[in-house]
Protein backbone atom coordinates (compact mmCIF):
# COMPACT_ATOMS: atom_id res chain seq x y z
CA UNK A 1 0.00 0.00 0.00
CA UNK A 2 1.31 3.54 -1.12
CA UNK A 3 1.14 6.06 2.16
CA UNK A 4 0.48 9.39 1.85
CA UNK A 5 2.94 11.72 1.54
CA UNK A 6 4.44 14.06 4.30
CA UNK A 7 2.74 17.27 3.11
CA UNK A 8 -0.83 15.56 2.59
CA UNK A 9 -0.08 14.07 6.48
CA UNK A 10 0.40 17.39 7.55
CA UNK A 11 -2.44 19.11 6.18
CA UNK A 12 -4.86 16.28 7.45
CA UNK A 13 -3.52 17.22 10.96
CA UNK A 14 -4.22 20.54 10.02
CA UNK A 15 -8.12 19.33 9.25
CA UNK A 16 -7.85 20.19 5.63
CA UNK A 17 -7.88 16.27 3.96
CA UNK A 18 -9.28 15.51 0.88
CA UNK A 19 -11.72 12.91 0.03
CA UNK A 20 -8.83 10.62 -1.45
CA UNK A 21 -6.68 11.44 1.59
CA UNK A 22 -9.77 10.64 4.22
CA UNK A 23 -10.60 7.33 1.96
CA UNK A 24 -6.72 6.29 2.79
CA UNK A 25 -6.91 7.15 6.45
CA UNK A 26 -10.09 4.79 6.66
CA UNK A 27 -7.89 1.96 5.63
CA UNK A 28 -4.01 2.48 6.53
CA UNK A 29 -3.69 2.33 10.07
CA UNK A 30 0.15 3.58 9.99
CA UNK A 31 -1.01 6.61 8.34
CA UNK A 32 -4.02 7.30 10.90
CA UNK A 33 -1.49 6.94 13.74
CA UNK A 34 0.81 9.50 12.15
CA UNK A 35 -2.16 11.94 11.50
CA UNK A 36 -3.33 11.44 15.25
CA UNK A 37 0.37 12.68 16.57
CA UNK A 38 0.87 15.14 14.09
CA UNK A 39 -2.83 16.64 15.31
CA UNK A 40 -1.85 16.35 19.54
CA UNK A 41 0.95 18.70 18.27
CA UNK A 42 -1.45 20.90 16.46
CA UNK A 43 -3.66 20.88 19.57
CA UNK A 44 -0.98 21.93 21.86
CA UNK A 45 0.65 24.66 20.22
CA UNK A 46 -2.89 26.89 19.11
CA UNK A 47 -4.06 26.08 22.67
CA UNK A 48 -3.63 29.27 24.51
CA UNK A 49 -1.23 28.52 27.34
CA UNK A 50 -2.79 29.74 31.36
CA UNK A 51 -0.08 32.28 32.84
CA UNK A 52 -0.07 31.67 36.72
CA UNK A 53 -0.08 34.42 39.22
CA UNK A 54 3.43 35.31 40.71
CA UNK A 55 4.14 35.42 44.34
CA UNK A 56 4.24 39.15 45.35
CA UNK A 57 7.63 39.55 47.17
CA UNK A 58 8.23 40.93 50.48
CA UNK A 59 8.31 44.69 51.31
CA UNK A 60 11.85 44.25 52.43
CA UNK A 61 12.56 43.52 48.71
CA UNK A 62 11.62 47.26 47.95
CA UNK A 63 13.61 48.84 50.29
CA UNK A 64 16.71 47.19 49.15
CA UNK A 65 16.40 47.99 45.93
CA UNK A 66 15.18 51.87 47.07
CA UNK A 67 18.18 52.35 49.52
CA UNK A 68 20.53 50.14 47.22
CA UNK A 69 19.58 52.98 44.35
CA UNK A 70 19.33 55.91 47.02
CA UNK A 71 15.59 56.94 45.73
CA UNK A 72 13.62 59.62 46.85
CA UNK A 73 10.82 59.65 49.23
CA UNK A 74 8.14 60.00 46.44
CA UNK A 75 8.58 56.38 45.86
CA UNK A 76 9.17 54.80 48.94
CA UNK A 77 6.23 52.69 49.34
CA UNK A 78 6.54 49.29 48.44
CA UNK A 79 4.89 49.34 44.58
CA UNK A 80 3.63 45.47 45.07
CA UNK A 81 1.70 46.73 48.30
CA UNK A 82 -1.23 48.92 48.87
CA UNK A 83 -1.65 52.00 46.54
CA UNK A 84 -0.78 55.09 48.54
CA UNK A 85 -3.24 57.46 49.87
CA UNK A 86 -3.39 60.80 48.13
CA UNK A 87 -2.44 62.04 51.44
CA UNK A 88 1.18 59.92 51.69
CA UNK A 89 1.40 61.57 48.13
CA UNK A 90 0.80 64.87 48.61
CA UNK A 91 3.16 64.56 51.77
CA UNK A 92 5.62 62.87 50.38
CA UNK A 93 5.91 65.54 47.24
CA UNK A 94 5.97 68.62 50.48
CA UNK A 95 8.45 66.89 52.03
CA UNK A 96 10.98 66.46 48.85
CA UNK A 97 9.88 70.37 48.51
CA UNK A 98 10.67 71.22 51.91
CA UNK A 99 13.74 69.66 51.76
CA UNK A 100 15.06 71.48 48.47
CA UNK A 101 14.03 74.61 49.60
CA UNK A 102 14.91 74.51 53.71
CA UNK A 103 11.30 75.80 54.87
CA UNK A 104 9.14 74.17 57.31
CA UNK A 105 6.80 71.64 56.23
CA UNK A 106 2.92 72.47 56.19
CA UNK A 107 0.37 70.53 57.50
CA UNK A 108 -1.67 68.68 54.21
CA UNK A 109 -5.08 69.91 53.06
CA UNK A 110 -7.67 68.34 55.16
CA UNK A 111 -10.16 67.05 52.00
CA UNK A 112 -14.02 65.18 53.01
CA UNK A 113 -15.44 62.13 51.70
CA UNK A 114 -19.10 61.42 51.62
CA UNK A 115 -18.29 58.47 53.14
CA UNK A 116 -15.61 58.79 55.30
CA UNK A 117 -13.14 56.90 53.03
CA UNK A 118 -9.81 58.61 51.49
CA UNK A 119 -9.85 58.29 48.08
CA UNK A 120 -7.17 56.53 45.77
CA UNK A 121 -6.08 58.04 43.12
CA UNK A 122 -6.59 56.06 40.18
CA UNK A 123 -3.35 56.50 38.08
CA UNK A 124 -1.33 55.05 41.03
CA UNK A 125 -4.13 52.36 41.02
CA UNK A 126 -3.48 51.88 37.10
CA UNK A 127 -0.01 52.36 37.06
CA UNK A 128 0.32 49.12 40.33
CA UNK A 129 -1.85 46.99 38.25
CA UNK A 130 0.30 47.09 35.26
CA UNK A 131 3.24 46.53 37.50
CA UNK A 132 1.66 43.67 38.43
CA UNK A 133 0.40 42.30 34.89
CA UNK A 134 3.72 42.83 32.90
CA UNK A 135 5.30 39.42 34.63
CA UNK A 136 2.37 37.70 33.77
CA UNK A 137 2.55 39.21 30.08
CA UNK A 138 5.89 38.69 29.33
CA UNK A 139 5.54 35.03 30.91
CA UNK A 140 2.65 34.14 28.87
CA UNK A 141 4.36 35.66 25.48
CA UNK A 142 7.55 33.01 26.49
CA UNK A 143 5.58 30.20 26.92
CA UNK A 144 3.75 30.91 23.88
CA UNK A 145 7.36 31.03 21.83
CA UNK A 146 8.56 27.80 23.51
CA UNK A 147 5.10 26.04 22.82
CA UNK A 148 5.78 26.89 19.42
CA UNK A 149 8.89 26.23 18.86
CA UNK A 150 8.54 22.27 20.53
CA UNK A 151 4.97 22.28 18.20
CA UNK A 152 7.55 23.05 15.20
CA UNK A 153 10.25 20.37 16.13
CA UNK A 154 8.33 17.64 16.72
CA UNK A 155 6.23 17.85 13.68
CA UNK A 156 9.61 18.13 11.59
CA UNK A 157 10.98 14.92 14.02
CA UNK A 158 7.87 13.43 12.75
CA UNK A 159 7.98 13.82 9.43
CA UNK A 160 11.71 13.35 9.17
CA UNK A 161 11.50 9.86 10.93
CA UNK A 162 8.75 8.47 8.51
CA UNK A 163 9.64 5.44 7.11
CA UNK A 164 7.33 3.28 4.71
CA UNK A 165 7.44 -0.70 5.38
CA UNK A 166 8.22 -2.05 1.83
CA UNK A 167 7.85 -6.22 2.95
CA UNK A 168 7.15 -7.76 5.58
CA UNK A 169 6.38 -11.68 6.44
CA UNK A 170 4.98 -13.72 9.93
CA UNK A 171 7.48 -15.56 11.15
CA UNK A 172 6.98 -19.50 12.06
CA UNK A 173 8.55 -21.47 14.77
CA UNK A 174 10.55 -24.37 13.66
CA UNK A 175 9.64 -27.97 15.11
CA UNK A 176 10.84 -27.91 19.18
CA UNK A 177 9.79 -24.24 19.55
CA UNK A 178 6.71 -22.05 19.87
CA UNK A 179 7.58 -18.74 19.78
CA UNK A 180 5.75 -16.31 17.38
CA UNK A 181 7.10 -13.23 15.38
CA UNK A 182 7.09 -10.86 12.77
CA UNK A 183 9.82 -9.00 10.47
CA UNK A 184 9.27 -6.03 8.70
CA UNK A 185 11.60 -4.38 5.92
CA UNK A 186 11.41 -0.02 6.52
CA UNK A 187 12.33 2.55 3.56
CA UNK A 188 13.82 5.28 5.69
CA UNK A 189 13.34 8.75 4.58
CA UNK A 190 17.27 8.77 4.24
CA UNK A 191 17.14 6.02 1.83
CA UNK A 192 18.31 3.33 4.35
CA UNK A 193 15.96 0.18 5.12
CA UNK A 194 15.64 -1.39 8.16
CA UNK A 195 14.64 -4.79 9.25
CA UNK A 196 12.65 -4.79 12.16
CA UNK A 197 12.06 -8.37 13.59
CA UNK A 198 9.56 -8.80 16.87
CA UNK A 199 8.85 -11.95 18.64
CA UNK A 200 6.94 -13.54 21.53
CA UNK A 201 10.04 -14.68 24.00
CA UNK A 202 13.09 -16.38 24.03
CA UNK A 203 13.30 -20.16 24.03
CA UNK A 204 16.64 -20.02 23.20
CA UNK A 205 19.27 -21.84 25.19
CA UNK A 206 22.43 -19.33 24.08
CA UNK A 207 21.50 -15.89 22.22
CA UNK A 208 19.35 -15.07 19.49
CA UNK A 209 21.03 -13.87 16.01
CA UNK A 210 19.21 -12.32 13.19
CA UNK A 211 19.98 -13.36 9.53
CA UNK A 212 19.14 -12.79 6.11
CA UNK A 213 19.39 -16.11 4.47
CA UNK A 214 19.63 -16.70 0.26
CA UNK A 215 16.81 -19.30 -1.20
CA UNK A 216 19.43 -22.61 -1.10
CA UNK A 217 20.11 -21.49 2.46
CA UNK A 218 23.72 -21.63 2.10
CA UNK A 219 24.70 -18.40 1.34
CA UNK A 220 23.62 -16.14 4.47
CA UNK A 221 24.05 -12.52 6.32
CA UNK A 222 24.24 -12.08 10.12
CA UNK A 223 22.55 -8.41 11.11
CA UNK A 224 22.80 -9.00 14.83
CA UNK A 225 21.87 -10.29 17.94
CA UNK A 226 18.61 -9.63 19.36
CA UNK A 227 17.88 -9.01 22.75
CA UNK A 228 14.24 -8.77 24.19
CA UNK A 229 11.00 -8.91 22.05
CA UNK A 230 12.12 -6.39 19.08
CA UNK A 231 15.17 -5.75 17.61
CA UNK A 232 16.26 -3.30 15.00
CA UNK A 233 18.77 -3.92 12.31
CA UNK A 234 19.93 -1.72 9.66
CA UNK A 235 20.29 -3.43 6.24
CA UNK A 236 22.98 -2.72 4.28
CA UNK A 237 23.10 -0.87 1.47
CA UNK A 238 24.27 -3.21 -1.54
CA UNK A 239 22.49 -6.63 0.05
CA UNK A 240 19.92 -7.49 -2.45
CA UNK A 241 16.98 -8.57 -0.46
CA UNK A 242 15.30 -10.83 -3.48
CA UNK A 243 18.85 -12.90 -2.93
CA UNK A 244 17.87 -12.63 0.66
CA UNK A 245 14.35 -13.13 1.50
CA UNK A 246 14.61 -15.64 4.12
CA UNK A 247 14.36 -14.10 7.72
CA UNK A 248 16.18 -16.36 10.08
CA UNK A 249 16.47 -16.06 13.98
CA UNK A 250 18.40 -18.66 15.41
CA UNK A 251 19.91 -19.99 18.37
CA UNK A 252 23.81 -19.41 18.78
CA UNK A 253 25.52 -21.37 21.86
CA UNK A 254 28.51 -19.21 23.20
CA UNK A 255 31.40 -21.00 21.26
CA UNK A 256 32.80 -18.16 19.58
CA UNK A 257 31.81 -19.55 15.97
CA UNK A 258 30.22 -16.92 13.92
CA UNK A 259 29.18 -19.31 11.55
CA UNK A 260 24.62 -20.20 11.71
CA UNK A 261 24.52 -23.47 14.65
CA UNK A 262 21.74 -24.85 12.19
CA UNK A 263 19.06 -24.28 14.99
CA UNK A 264 16.27 -21.96 14.19
CA UNK A 265 13.67 -20.95 16.34
CA UNK A 266 11.60 -18.36 13.31
CA UNK A 267 11.88 -18.23 10.02
CA UNK A 268 9.87 -16.74 7.00
CA UNK A 269 9.97 -15.14 3.38
CA UNK A 270 9.86 -11.97 3.06
CA UNK A 271 7.04 -11.03 0.42
CA UNK A 272 8.71 -9.00 -2.10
Amino acid sequence: MQHLPPEALALCALGEAGPEDTAHLDNCTECAAEVSALQRVVTAGRTPPVPEGLPRPPSSVWESIHDRLGLGEAVRADPFGAAPSDEAVQASSLSDKNAETGTAPSPPPVQSSPSGATPVPLDAVRKRRERRRLPQVLGAAAAAVVLAAAGIWSISRILTDRSEVIAAVELAPLPAYSERGRAEVDQRSDGGRELVVTASGSDAQGFREVWLIAPDVQRMVSLGTMEGTEGRFTIPANLDLDEYPIVDISDEPFDGNPTHSGDSILRGVLDL
